[in-house]
């Protein structure tokens, strides 16, 4: 049995749909403007975690996690009603898209550490190099939810911040 790409997507979509759920319900969310400090610099997190994260771009979620929460506040809403759709949309998405790197190193390093939590630095290493023993396969089938839950106490906070900003940005590109 194969641990390719599509499978990477599978993980990728389980993570960000746990994250998005919770997101969801975050009422302070729609109150743009009203950000915390920047992301801080992580703990220091496993090599073997880091390089299964990046090599199968497992992150890459970032970016459309953003829009999705963000096209669901009060704020979308209002810039919708103050430049219409698809102008509010192309501002948003270009906001997330431009501060994305701020933000994604500490979110690829979240992951890593979520992963690190449930996985030996031999497994991640064999899961990085693809088609792992069936055994470790299997692991990793078995600890996504807790991987996306681990992520979700890890990120929520990074994830609503990049959001809160790029909504703040996008009300002050769309006044008059």
């Amino acid at each position: 049995m194969g641990f390719g790409r599509s499978t990477a997507w599978t993980i990728l979509n389980t993570v960000a749909g746990l994250l998005f759920g919770v997101l969801l319900e975050v009422p302070g969310l729609a109150l743009a403007g009203e950000t915390g400090p920047a992301p801080a610099t992580a703990p220091s997190i496993s090599p073997n975690a880091l390089a299964f994260v990046q090599d199968r771009h497992l992150g890459e979620s970032l970016g459309w996690l953003g829009y999705q929460v963000a096209s669901r506040t009060v704020t979308f809403t209002t810039l919708v009603e103050t430049v219409g759709r698809t102008k509010a949309q192309e501002i948003v998405q270009d906001e997330l898209q431009y501060l994305q790197p701020q933000y994604q190193q500490e979110w690829d390093r979240n992951l890593a550490a979520a992963y690190a939590a449930s996985f030996t630095p031999e497994e991640l290493t064999a899961l990085d190099i693809g088609n792992p023993p069936p055994d470790i396969a299997n692991k990793f089938r078995a600890k996504q939810r807790d991987v996306g839950m681990d992520m979700k106490g890890r990120s929520s906070e990074l994830l609503k911040v990049y959001v809160s900003t790029a909504l703040d940005n996008a009300l002050k590109k769309a006044k008059p």
